[in-house]
Parts: structure tokens; sequence; C-alpha cells
């Protein structure tokens, strides 16, 4: 009789325990989606068809007003985040992804023209493609890695949209900036890897 009610008993608790396990999965998993859908990172993620509408337009004024818009989005989403408290895990990956992704899909589309070429558009995405290949490799092997901005790369960025006006405003004038794209990329593709050392070091020691 004993044994019975003591089984009836642990029967009881382990359900109980099974109801808040499933309760805390169900909160960690609303949280996640609350992190990852919110304001800031659905205007961060407006800047990509705002980058594919290049394709559709060919118009100085156009391009321009585009430009200006995805400029305008990233920085109201950030002022966003940090005005209401905002900021997460999820958005300091999605605020620089779809950054990478509105320069890379705006220049693309620069390529129907006679001032950009395949050779230039690889220079001026270069710091994009060796962080998008980094990160992907770093989930493959299971590193875990956390993607962070940097001062460097947030130059990088800037060079970026500023090549874009110049290709709209003095495309004669793209060079320059070509070089100086490609220096600020080097560098900046030195300091994501010795970043990245840096942290493997410190958790393999903190391990």
């Amino acid at each position: 009789m004993d044994d019975g009610i003591g089984e009836f008993k642990r029967a009881r608790y382990q359900a109980r325990g099974d109801g808040r396990l499933a309760v805390t999965a169900a909160e960690t998993a609303s949280t996640r989606r609350s992190d990852l859908v919110n304001v800031p990172n659905l205007i961060s993620a407006l800047r990509l068809p705002i980058a594919a509408a290049f394709f559709a337009v060919d118009g100085l004024v156009a391009r321009g007003i585009l430009l200006f818009i995805g400029a305008l989005s990233d920085a109201l989403d950030g002022w966003l985040a940090r005005q209401f408290r905002l900021e997460t895990r999820s958005g300091a990956v999605v605020d620089p992804l779809f950054d990478k992704l509105f320069v890379t899909v705006a220049l693309a589309a620069f390529l129907r023209g006679p001032h950009l070429g395949w050779l230039e558009f690889v220079i001026l995405i270069s710091r994009d493609l060796y962080v998008g290949s980094g990160y992907l490799a770093s989930k493959v092997l299971r590193l875990d890695i956390r993607p962070q901005s940097r001062a460097s790369g947030k130059l990088v960025t800037f060079l970026q949209i500023v090549t874009l006006f110049v290709l709209l405003l003095m495309p004669e004038s793209i060079g320059i900036f070509m070089v100086t794209v490609a220096v600020a990329s080097a560098i900046a593709i030195l300091d994501y890897t010795f970043a990245g050392i840096s942290a493997l070091r410190r958790r393999v020691e903190a391990a």
C-alpha cells in the first residue's frame, strides 16, 4: 500500500517537473521570438527590399532616394534599439547582416553599368565575403564565436556607402575609392582574424 502511494507521489512530482520544463521551454522559445521580431529588426530587414529596388530603377534621383532611405533605416533601427532598450543578441546579428546584404545587393545593381566590373565588385565586398565565410565555418565546426561589431568593420561599411554615392554622383572617380575600400577591407579582415583567434584562446583557457 505504502509503495503504491509512494509511486503515485513520485509520478505526480515527475509530472509537475515535466510541466515546469515544458513551460520553461515555451517561455524560452517565446523570448527568442520576441528578441528576433521587434521594430528595430523589422526596420533592418526592410533594407533588403530597398536594395533590391536598385535593379528596378536606373535614374539618379530614384537611386539616390533609395540609398538615402537605406542609410536612414540603418541609423533609425540603432536609435530605436538604444532609446527603448530593445538591444538583443539577435539584433546584434540582424542589423549588420542586413547592412551587408543592402550594400552587396545595391552594388550588384551597378554591375549593369560601365563603371563597376566584377573584380571591383569582389574587392568592395571582400570584407563581407570573409566575415560570412568565417561565420559559416564556425557553425560547421561548432565553434562558439559570437559576431561582434568592430571599428574596422564599421569603417568599411561607411566607405561602401560612400562608394555607392560616388557611383551615383561621380562614377568617373570610383578608382580612388576602390583603393581606399580595398585597404580598409584588408585591415578589417586582419582585425577580425586576430579578434577571432583571441576569442577562441580565451574560451580554451576558460575551459
